[in-house]
């Protein structure tokens, strides 16, 4: 399933978190539309896809604006995300990169987490995967003026992490995370290609 010795050509590795090393598709799924529903937005599994990788507050406004509806984005944001962390301990799970990629190179490859929603989010995930403590390098949305798409998350992980952009592999499983890598210079691995996603909800 994994290309390990080709991974290894690169000097250090950056995960997106969210369908990358965390299954989480279920919960983010599930709160969204808990608060999409109550904000009378409409809400389909396939547009949440399509906006993978995109902040939360981004998202929301790109869903209001497409249905010509005013809300007050902190409020949904506020709903989802709480609802998110009801969801969390009976969802989450690793994805199958964590046992095959991750955990056998701990401590020999310098590894980071590049991630679309914020970083108190991003950590709390982590502590649930129990690997907050090996991937204490994480960027999250709120540390940057430009989020995914554009490249800052991935720059500012190589530049934490020490090492030039093209010497490193970005793991991704969204479009907006893919052309985040490509416009940072960096390889990068689209983990929907290595094990099938699920997204349960329509």
């Amino acid at each position: 399933m994994f290309d390990v010795n080709a991974y290894q050509n690169y000097a250090a590795w950056i995960f997106d978190l969210d369908g990358t090393l965390s299954n989480t598709l279920q919960a983010h799924d599930l709160a969204w539309q808990h608060a999409l529903t109550q904000f009378a937005i409409p809400f389909t599994s396939e547009r949440m896809q399509q906006l993978g990788g995109v902040p939360i507050p981004d998202t929301v406004e790109i869903l209001a604006d497409e249905a010509g509806i005013r809300v007050d984005v902190p409020a949904v944001v506020n709903v989802r995300d709480r609802r998110f962390y009801e969801l969390l301990p009976t969802t989450l799970s690793p994805t199958p990169l964590v046992a095959g990629v991750v955990l056998p190179f701990l401590g020999e490859k310098p590894m980071a987490v590049g991630t679309g929603c914020h970083t108190d989010m991003a950590r709390r995930i982590l502590a649930g995967l129990s690997l907050d403590h090996y991937l204490p390098v994480v960027v999250g949305a709120d540390q940057v003026t430009n989020p995914k798409p554009a490249p800052d998350t991935f720059l500012l992980a190589a530049e934490k992490l020490g090492v030039k952009p093209e010497r490193c592999l970005v793991f991704e499983d969204a479009d907006a995370g893919l052309k985040a890598a490509a416009a940072a210079g960096m390889a990068a691995v689209d983990v929907r290609k290595l094990w099938p996603v699920q997204r349960p909800l329509q």
